[in-house]
């Protein structure tokens, strides 16, 4: 079996997983924005009250939702280009180890 890690691949896909973060969180507030003057179209009445006590908490608790979705993907973009940083440099260490070594066996001979 051949594992194959493409670091700048995978820098790419954290970036595109973070951008798509981004994108989530400003859909999520424009439809914040347009969501909220709707409560006004419920009336003063003890009914449209109760309309509209029920449209907030739906929505404050689907906006919560949405929220954390973004950030879960906002996060787990940072993870994968966390681990693609973290692949870069123990394939550079270990580059530097064998150089390090190839210098050593050169000079013992």
């Amino acid at each position: 079996m051949n594992l194959q890690i493409d670091p700048e691949g995978l820098d790419r896909a954290g970036q595109g997983i973070e951008g798509t973060a981004e994108r989530f969180f400003a859909a999520v507030d424009r439809f914040a924005s347009s969501i909220e003057g709707v409560t006004e179209a419920c009336g003063s009445d003890e009914i449209g009250g109760l309309i509209e006590q029920a449209h907030t908490e739906v929505f404050e608790w689907a906006k919560e939702c949405f929220q954390e979705a973004a950030r879960s993907m906002a996060d787990a973009g940072f993870d994968v280009r966390d681990f693609a940083a973290q692949h870069l440099n123990a394939d550079n260490e270990i580059a530097q180890a064998f150089i390090q070594l190839s210098a050593n066996l050169d000079g013992g001979s």
